[in-house]
């Protein structure tokens, strides 16, 4: 799944209320050498909602792996309504033990590296690869330039549930559940569940998710998988 050419597509619900689409999408890439995954994901918000307007943020990755986690060499954000490229960005040098902080464009600060980090689309992965077996992980991630740990519970458990993507058929699906103590983008906050096929690549199917007007589902409305 890590090497595979992806593309999702999500639609972001509050009740009856579309919020907007999150859009996955990876492909290979080769830096100084080094085979690396560049994972996208895209925030679009429904610019038909009153006092939000369109707002569309772009999250990169560039991604290593092993058999048990996943980590990123650097991380940024475009913001795309506000013609930011980046807004910000951090570049984990493993060899110097540093993270660089870049904003538009221009480094700002250096700080001590830890250990391996990302700025979140890696739980993407984190999370499939552990899908469907008894398990508990806490990942770290970088996030407003301080270290949070998402804590994720992996379980047996299965349910159906109705997928769009899967021409609106009952799908099986292995059960996680979150908790992350960290203020992520549009208001993400605290717990949530995900939802993830049985299949061999562990689809992410469904996510619910706590933010700030309560809870929201994720919903895949899509998926490609391109050779």
């Amino acid at each position: 799944m890590f090497e595979a050419k992806e593309e999702f597509t999500y639609e972001v619900r509050y009740g009856f209320m579309r919020l907007g689409n999150v859009f996955v999408s990876s492909r290979d890439t080769v830096i100084n050498g080094e085979q690396l995954l560049h994972s996208i994901a895209v925030i679009q918000s429904n610019s038909g909602i009153p006092l939000m307007g369109s707002r569309r943020y772009e999250y990169h990755s560039l991604l290593s792996r092993n058999d048990s986690t996943t980590w990123a060499h650097k991380f940024w954000v475009d913001n795309i309504h506000r013609g930011r490229f980046p807004e910000y960005g951090y570049t984990f040098d493993y060899e110097r033990g540093e993270i660089i902080v870049v904003k538009h464009d221009a480094p700002t600060d250096t700080l001590d590296l830890p250990t391996r980090l990302d700025g979140g689309p890696a739980l993407f992965y984190v999370g499939r690869q552990h899908a469907g077996t008894e398990s508990e992980i806490d990942f770290p991630i970088f996030i407003d330039e301080e270290v949070a740990v998402v804590n994720i519970r992996n379980t047996l458990n299965r349910d159906r549930v109705r997928s769009a993507a899967h021409g609106n058929d009952m799908v099986d699906v292995y059960l996680s559940y979150g908790d992350a103590s960290i203020n992520g983008p549009f208001g993400f906050n605290g717990k949530f569940e995900s939802r993830y096929d049985t299949s061999e690549w562990r689809i992410p199917i469904e996510a619910r998710v706590s933010v700030w007007i309560g809870n929201v589902r994720v919903q895949l409305i899509d998926f490609q998988k391109n050779e």
